[in-house]
């Protein structure tokens, strides 16, 4: 039987700080003051860039923190304390933390075969919203050998110079990547040959692969791809949620 060992940190921005199995740590590690290269993070309420953390909502001009300058990125979730209301469930109350308030809950529930995390957004007024997870894997195990990354896409959202897409949607070039892309029909999949795979799933439509860096794999389910609140953002009305959710399965070998 294998053993799955979790360590979920809810003051270290509600992550999941370590994934251990069959004794193997798969998450990179905390390094210094770095928030966005360990663990597996929720991003809310938004995911990805904002161009310049500035955005136009129901008539006002809206500015978000610039936590990786000149842009906002990844939300506000993932550099926060969350409460643990219960084990394996956290709240974030967004109030003063973004201009619309809300709040989110987050719960994690592992297996011998998987992890699952399932996030939802409530509204309490009218807002724009994104959410998904950023899970960081190492490309080198403490078994086996170096990462191979199994994924397709049928389009990937083209990006500008500073990194954030344009809304054009274009053929999906060779990696590595540091890109979105759309129309994921096989749940990808992260191979360490000689040690297993993880498969990830979601109920998310957008997925950004990010393994242009030598120590990192990052696979991340995203409801919309980064800047949407600068194109067609998903708008809760007051009482409304965003719900969803992802899993990560494995298989040794």
């Amino acid at each position: 039987m294998t053993v799955a060992v979790v360590r979920f940190d809810p003051e270290g921005g509600g992550r999941i700080a370590s994934l251990e199995v069959d004794g193997v740590e798969l998450l990179a590690p905390r390094q210094g003051g770095d928030w966005l290269r360990w663990g597996c993070y929720p991003m809310v309420p938004w995911a990805g860039r904002v161009r310049d953390g500035q955005f136009g909502f129901d008539g006002e001009q809206c500015q978000l923190e610039l936590d990786l300058p000149p842009h906002a990125i990844h939300g506000v979730g993932y550099r926060t304390a969350w409460k643990e209301v219960e084990p394996g469930v956290v709240h974030l109350d967004l109030d003063g933390l973004w201009p619309f308030g809300g709040w989110v809950e987050q719960r994690v529930e592992v297996s011998d075969q998987s992890l699952a995390v399932a996030m939802s957004v409530h509204a309490t007024q009218m807002m724009p919203v994104m959410a998904g997870w950023h899970p960081c894997f190492q490309r080198r195990l403490s078994r086996g050998d170096e990462a191979e990354l199994e994924f397709s896409a049928s389009y990937m959202w083209q990006r500008d110079a500073v990194g954030i897409p344009t809304g054009e949607r274009v053929p999906v070039p060779p990696g590595p990547w540091d890109d979105c892309f759309g129309d994921v029909a096989v749940p990808p999949v992260v191979r360490w040959p000689g040690f297993g795979s993880i498969r990830l799933e979601s109920n998310m439509t957008s997925w950004v692969v990010f393994d242009e860096e030598p120590d990192l794999v990052c696979v991340e389910p995203q409801s919309d791809a980064p800047d949407a609140f600068n194109r067609d953002p998903k708008i809760l009305e007051p009482g409304e949620t965003l719900d969803v959710w992802m899993r990560i399965s494995w298989e040794l070998e």
